[in-house]
């Protein structure tokens, strides 16, 4: 049963290349079967723009799961992202608050806990 799904955002993923919570986060999820990790499609788009790279990395990632961008989520973002929130952001807002076919809370895993200040989603800061 997996108890805990952790969205992360595009911080997060540039993250990916050297610290040491976000990797420690990956290698759990590949040994504890109650973590599944998500990434939305923008999100690895928007690093993948920052970093060439990253979308092959996180391709090759067993562990981490890709969340589509539909309709609902494109408004979502575009809303957001007339608020000031950059989309891969507002991707990670989108998915950890609209998936309930996942049966469990989600939670945005970040390191840049400051953009999700006042936007009602839960954050596990990965800068602690």
């Amino acid at each position: 049963m997996i108890l805990h799904h952790l969205v992360l955002d595009t911080p997060t993923l540039l993250a990916l290349a050297g610290n040491r919570q976000v990797s420690a986060l990956v290698h759990r999820a590949h040994f504890e079967t109650e973590t599944r990790l998500w990434a939305p499609a923008l999100s690895v788009l928007e690093a993948d723009r920052e970093r060439l790279g990253i979308a092959e990395h996180v391709g090759q990632l067993e562990v981490l799961h890709i969340v589509d961008l539909d309709y609902p989520a494109v408004l979502a973002v575009a809303e957001m992202h007339r608020d000031g929130v950059r989309p891969g952001i507002g991707a990670a807002i989108h998915a950890a608050r609209h998936l309930p076919e996942w049966g469990a809370g989600a939670l945005v895993a970040t390191v840049d806990v400051k953009a999700y200040k006042g936007r009602g989603v839960p954050v596990l800061d990965l800068e602690r």
